[in-house]
């Protein structure tokens, strides 16, 4: 029988891109989305060959648009 460890992680304020992992902790930066729980920066955005699965709202900045995620 193998034991199977987890290790949870609280990320806290922290908000960082899932794609390139630039902090936008302290950033206005306008724009963003996401796929599935990856949270993609705008500029990374700017670079998808997919179609987002949800886009940072109008005049959202993407440190907002990542915390409102996590509260979902």
């Amino acid at each position: 029988m193998s034991e199977e460890n987890v290790i949870v992680v609280d990320c806290g304020d922290e908000v960082i891109c899932d794609f390139c992992n630039d902090s936008y902790t302290d950033s206005e930066e306008i724009g963003g989305s996401a796929i599935g729980t990856w949270a993609i920066c705008p500029k990374c955005t700017g670079k998808l060959t997919e179609e987002p699965d949800q886009r940072c709202g109008d005049d959202e900045t993407f440190r907002d648009f990542v915390y409102r995620l996590r509260k979902q």
